[in-house]
């Protein structure tokens, strides 16, 4: 992509609506955002708000001292061109690009005229407190029940706001515990970034902006659950697999009982007592499908998921449908220990894995995603976005002969969940016609496919997973390797299976347990039964 030169503007400072700023992309790591005119006031601290120094995006409870020295004056001369995604040599050793640059300590923001509202993203924690640890127990892929229902808040499960707490226009609430208590005031007022420059037509690439979303469960490499003990797991899964006949039910009932952090104790036991991964074990044990699901259990979700980038990217062709799975719709959280984690095993970076089995437009796309760069979900919503990117999807597809793929990638893999929700209603509203059939009408293909994956996951996750499920025992023969793939990862996150056969039940008319057993036969049979009870 072209970098493109930036003047400053001439005259006055603009005026009109403030909301038509765009989030900006990411500074480059010391370099404050650019301010035109003389900062008014005295030189003196920065707002409150601005001067979190929260952890970097993806870096766990890492905090960063403020930095040394006097107060800098304004930078000198037009502000360079922003970086996409990690500085130059942290993508290829899986570090999570740097947040967003503050203003410097010591130098005023300068603001034409009163701060814009920001909706919907959270301060930062309350004086002396840092955010509440994720909880066991958070569903991955839905947002806290008190976002639910709002304007542009994804569907499915929906809850009345808490009562007396006035959310922002479709916003999910302040970083909190999935379950918690809600927050006892909203948000208070923040102050917009500067949009970073961006190529000639195109909007500007969003950052992470906001608090950074937790990790996923078992997202954090070697944590183990504290009040589990592995032994007696351990001890019944040995038995099970001495000598020349293995206990399949008794593997199946051991380890389709066990959350992520169990799932990581067992291994840790295991490797602890004989000095072998247990994975060896399941593979010298079992065979066929029912290993494929076995493993798909014992390597837990974090190492399942960088299991599936090497199997959808090793030998002839590419399985884009497991590359799907692994790594659209995620948080930068989650996304970033994919790609430590895949480094890790594999010794090679995850990135040149991928893109050489990808071109072109969706190549690109597919450099977003990995980039781990989308705005969080605690950012919520900027109704000023919306209606840019509503303005600018129209322009990259009906508005013009041929479709602009990577503006359209953009809209789809730089923003939340929320965001995405909110695009989809407002353009359906505007131009009458919906996001899904917009898609099928002006992509093809594997990007196709992505696009789709992301939009139907984000409108409600239970339907999309349901879909791909009965795809997969749909017409002659089934896809046992990815049957046992997508049940797998419903049953990691707790009560998504549920709503998976709830949704199966309403979309198809029967029982997804009655044809899973149709569908299946012996040890794979009962494995994936286990699952889906």
């Amino acid at each position: 992509m072209t970098d493109q030169h930036y003047a400053p503007p001439q005259g006055p400072p603009p005026t009109g609506d403030p909301n038509q700023q765009q989030w900006g992309q990411q500074q480059q790591w010391g370099q404050p955002q650019q301010q035109w005119g003389q900062p008014q006031g005295q030189w003196g601290p920065p707002p409150q708000q601005q001067q979190q120094w929260g952890p970097p995006q993806g870096q766990y409870q890492q905090q960063y001292p403020p930095p040394q020295g006097p107060p800098q004056g304004p930078p000198q001369g037009p502000p360079q061109d922003a970086q996409q995604g990690a500085p130059q040599g942290d993508q290829n050793r899986g570090y999570a690009p740097p947040p967003q640059q503050q203003q410097q300590w010591g130098q005023p923001q300068q603001q034409w005229g009163a701060p814009q509202q920001q909706w919907g993203a959270p301060q930062g924690p309350p004086p002396n407190q840092s955010y509440p640890q994720q909880q066991w127990g958070a569903p991955q892929g839905y947002p806290p029940p008190q976002q639910q229902g709002q304007w542009g808040a994804p569907q499915g499960y929906q809850q009345p706001p808490p009562q007396g707490y006035q959310q922002p226009y479709g916003a999910p609430p302040p970083n909190q515990q999935y379950g918690g208590a809600p927050p006892t005031q909203p948000p208070q007022p923040g102050y917009t970034a500067a949009a970073a420059a961006a190529p000639h037509g195109q909007q500007p690439f969003a950052g992470p902006s906001g608090a950074a979303t937790k990790p996923s469960p078992g997202f954090i490499p070697n944590q183990t659950d504290p009040n589990y003990n592995a032994t007696h797991d351990v001890e019944v899964i040995r038995k099970a697999c001495k000598g020349f006949n293995t206990d399949e039910r008794a593997l199946i009932t051991t380890f389709v009982k066990l959350n992520p952090l169990q799932i990581e104790s067992v291994n840790q036991k295991y490797m602890a007592d004989t000095k072998k991964p247990l994975e060896a074990l399941i593979k010298d044990k079992t065979r066929g499908s029912f290993e494929d699901t076995l493993l798909a259990i014992v390597r837990g979700p974090l190492h399942q998921l960088v299991f599936l980038v090497m199997r959808a990217t090793e030998g002839l062709g590419t399985k884009e449908h497991f590359l799907d799975m692994a790594l659209l719709g995620r948080s930068n959280a989650d996304l970033t220990a994919i790609k430590k984690a895949f480094q890790a095993k594999y010794g090679k970076t995850m990135e040149s894995v991928v893109k050489p089995d990808l071109s072109g437009d969706e190549q690109r796309m597919f450099d977003m995603v990995m980039s781990a760069t989308r705005v969080e979900d605690s950012a919520g919503v900027n109704p000023a976005q919306v209606t840019n990117d509503v303005k600018a999807l129209h322009a990259a597809t009906e508005a013009r002969m041929g479709t602009n793929e990577t503006e359209v990638s953009r809209i789809f893999v730089k923003n939340n969940d929320a965001t995405i929700a909110a695009i989809a209603r407002e353009y359906e509203k505007t131009y009458h016609i919906s996001v899904e059939a917009l898609i099928k009408k002006e992509f093809s293909g594997h990007q196709e496919d992505a696009l789709l994956y992301i939009l139907k996951g984000v409108l409600n996750k239970a339907d999309r997973d349901a879909e791909y499920i009965e795809l997969t025992m749909k017409g002659v023969g089934t896809k046992d390797e990815e049957l046992a793939y997508r049940l797998v990862a419903a049953h990691w996150i707790p009560g998504h299976m549920a709503a998976v056969k709830a949704s199966y039940r309403r979309l198809y008319g029967k029982e997804l347990l009655a044809v899973v057993k149709s569908e299946t036969r012996g040890d794979f049979e009962d494995i994936l039964v286990e699952l889906l009870k």
